[in-house]
């Protein structure tokens, strides 16, 4: 019998600290992962002002303060550790004008909030760019980070190709093949955003809001146009 009420309290004692345990295990995981977005950051800053042949884990260990084992705690080098850089900054590219089409179902609107989004991100999207055309140029090449930078612009592709059918479908757009249009937006884009890597006062606000106009006059859309700079 004593042994039994021995067994109970330890039964309980093991319940409460399992409930314990499940309690601040999304406190870790939040914190894990705001520490790991900051790893992100930081190296991202690092490999744009430099490249990644000459950064290492050391300097970006450095640079946030920590010691390097902490990195390879959570990166296997420093090929991972960019790979996962890369992944980041597409994922936040994406983030804002995500959100425009989960509210709402101007086309229009999408298209604009894509371009938008160059200028509002343009810091973080620049060193994206920087650091894709530093490892494109690099003799090191790596075919999950070339996966991860090709990843963008599929995802850039598929996004602007699905919002020009829909503005088809809603009678907004002129029937203009879905696939070009957005091969032109992001190839111009592209040009934008490399140009003002190579020539710092290089005018990005005025060269998207063109584009936007170019763009709206090629889908034949009839809305009232407001230029980029006004929405901001």
């Amino acid at each position: 019998m004593v042994q039994a009420s021995k067994e109970l309290e330890r039964s309980k004692r093991d319940n409460k600290s399992l409930q314990r345990n499940r309690l601040l295990r999304p406190r870790r995981t939040e914190h894990s992962a705001a520490r790991v977005d900051k790893f992100l950051a930081t190296a991202l800053n690092l490999f744009a002002e430099r490249n990644f042949a000459s950064v290492t884990i050391k300097d970006i260990a450095r640079a946030l303060d920590v010691n390097t084992a902490l990195l390879y705690y959570y990166f296997d080098s420093k090929t991972d550790l960019f790979r996962a850089t890369i992944e980041r900054a597409v994922a936040h590219a994406f983030e804002h004008v995500r959100a425009v089409v989960d509210q709402s179902e101007d086309p229009a609107k999408v298209i604009a909030a894509w371009l938008e989004s160059h200028l509002n991100k343009f810091g973080e999207i620049h060193r994206f760019v920087k650091i894709a055309l530093d490892f494109r140029s690099a003799h090191e090449c790596d075919p999950n980070i070339a996966s991860a930078i090709e990843r963008f612009y599929e995802e850039e592709r598929k996004l602007l190709s699905k919002v020009v059918r829909e503005g088809i479908k809603q009678g907004l757009f002129s029937s203009v093949d879905p696939g070009r249009m957005a091969q032109f937006i992001s190839t111009y884009l592209d040009g934008c955003m490399v140009r003002s890597v190579i020539v710092p006062d290089f005018d990005l606000e005025g060269a998207v809001d063109e584009l936007h106009c170019r763009v709206l006059q090629m889908l034949g859309y009839s809305g009232k146009r407001r230029a980029i700079r006004q929405q901001r």
